[in-house]
């Protein structure tokens, strides 16, 4: 499931920050995954710069957490790759909320051409599936 528009993506490259929530969004190459949680649902996009109408010598990433159920949680979206770990801010979620976090980088910092999304909350770890062919 898509998250992020192409005018989202864009915004990442611009701005370093995700700037836009779920809403209509543009079919265009890249990937995306998502795991389901008990309590939630923890979305991944990551695309080569190419994909979007940017240098294809950087990847740009999105991360969502949307809480369904329980109680509040304190959680850090991030990002990791062979070689970097990428946080967002250590923020509380509660149920009915979405956290997102987004980042540009330059594809050496993704060797494999891979990534992955990952979510701390509580003390505990979560990931989606790997995201292949960054570069």
């Amino acid at each position: 499931m898509s998250f992020f528009s192409r005018n989202t993506v864009r915004g990442i490259a611009v701005g370093g920050a995700l700037l836009a929530a779920m809403g209509a969004t543009a079919a265009y190459a890249g990937g995306s995954t998502s795991t389901e949680l008990d309590n939630g649902r923890l979305y991944f996009e990551a695309h080569n710069g190419r994909d979007i109408g940017q240098s294809s010598s950087k990847f740009f990433t999105g991360i969502k957490y949307t809480k369904t159920g329980g109680g509040a949680v304190t959680a850090q979206l991030q990002l990791h790759t062979d070689d970097i770990v990428l946080k967002g801010k250590v923020r509380t979620v509660k149920k009915g909320q979405s956290i997102k976090a987004g980042w540009s980088s330059p594809v050496s910092d993704a060797p494999d051409c891979k990534a992955v999304g990952v979510m701390r909350a509580n003390g505990e770890w979560y990931e989606t599936p790997w995201v292949h062919h960054l570069c």
